[in-house]
């Protein structure tokens, strides 16, 4: 399965480093998380490359949705559990702070992109206690979250 964007945005291909190359700092990775590090070592004044095996957003990203979001699955209970309440919200923090650039990157770029702010959710086939504490440790760590059953799908959760 290819996403919607694979089959409809043509990326211009860039050419292959064939030689030694020195620059201030490499962005490794020409995903969303790459080249958005890439443009903020570059805000600060750093000579930057991209540094990409395959094609820029040829990986993860290509097959994406482009969503961008704090909750990755369920990450917050298991971050707290084996890492620490200080670390989730690190994580937490440092994921609402990239949400907050891509924000500020298009308006300040007028970027033309149907950007749209929306919830996050997830959801489970097994019990609901699941769901529950990752909702509580998600709220913990800083994320706005809670549990519901109340959607708009035409079916119960």
């Amino acid at each position: 399965m290819t996403s919607v964007w694979s089959n409809s945005v043509k990326i211009k291909e860039r050419p292959t480093l064939t030689s030694d190359l020195y620059v201030e700092a490499a962005a490794i990775g020409g995903g969303m998380a790459g080249i958005l590090t890439a443009l903020f070592l570059q805000e600060q004044g750093f000579d930057t490359v991209v540094l990409e095996a395959d094609r820029i957003d040829s990986g993860a990203t290509k097959n994406t949705t482009a969503k961008v979001t704090a909750q990755h699955d369920l990450i917050y209970d298991r971050l707290i559990e084996e890492k620490g309440l200080l670390k989730a919200k690190q994580y937490a923090a440092a994921n609402m702070q990239a949400i907050s650039e891509y924000r500020r990157l298009i308006s300040e770029k007028n970027i033309d992109c149907d950007f749209t702010e929306c919830f996050a959710h997830l959801y489970t086939n097994e019990t609901a206690d699941i769901m529950e504490r990752e909702a509580r440790a998600a709220l913990r760590a800083g994320i706005d979250a809670k549990f519901t059953t109340e959607t708009e799908l035409p079916f119960p959760v």
